[in-house]
């Protein structure tokens, strides 16, 4: 599925959704579209990148779980 972005020099292009994390690393793009509407980099929050399971043998579910009970 593609998403639509606007790179450094104003071109609007859809990418593949597993670009964009690239994409916004390498300052590459200063916008993208969430269905909700577009995100300014550097100015609205964006997903953080994931994290490294804290102990051997945990899994992502439990964290989750953790998370969701509070």
């Amino acid at each position: 599925m593609g998403i639509s972005v606007v790179f450094t020099n104003g071109e609007e292009r859809m990418v593949p959704a597993y670009m964009l994390e690239y994409l916004i690393r390498e300052n590459r793009i200063v916008a993208f579209r969430r269905t909700e509407g577009w995100v300014q980099i550097g100015r609205d929050p964006i997903r953080k990148s994931q994290q490294p399971l804290s102990r051997p043998g945990q899994r992502w579910s439990d964290f989750l779980y953790k998370r969701n009970a509070g």
